[in-house]
């Protein structure tokens, strides 16, 4: 299930901040690579494709080993290929997406808040 715009448009908020606030554990949690760029982390066509032929392997395999043992290679083959395209996948699908941060600040040396958080702050003083 993918995100809508606003909520990635919250999470790249979020991780400006984190950026502006903290650099250092910012750009080693960000990176550029793995769960925390940009754009979507991996579930791409490509990433699909290798899954799908890898859990074909996999059940071809397990179908016809009762002709050859040979094909129980097939079926590791297959399952290894799976794995390895859900790495990859989760890895970030070889997009080059690198996060970007602004460096706008604001008067007190704060990151400028997001409207969701403003949203959150004026719900949470007006109880």
């Amino acid at each position: 299930m993918s995100l809508s715009e606003q909520e990635q448009r919250a999470l790249r908020e979020i991780e400006q901040s984190l950026l502006a606030d903290d650099p250092k554990f910012g750009s080693s949690v960000a990176g550029g690579h793995g769960f925390g760029a940009t754009g979507t982390p991996g579930i791409t066509l490509r990433g699909v494709a290798i899954a799908v032929v890898g859990l074909v392997m996999l059940i071809g395999g397990v179908a016809l080993a009762q002709q050859s043992l040979w094909f129980i290679a097939l079926s590791v083959v297959g399952f290894l290929v799976m794995f390895g395209a859900g790495v990859w996948m989760l890895r970030g699908g070889g997009g080059s997406a690198t996060g970007r941060v602004s460096k706008r600040r604001t008067n007190r040396g704060r990151a400028p808040a997001s409207s969701v958080e403003e949203n959150f702050r004026r719900r949470f003083e007006e109880r």
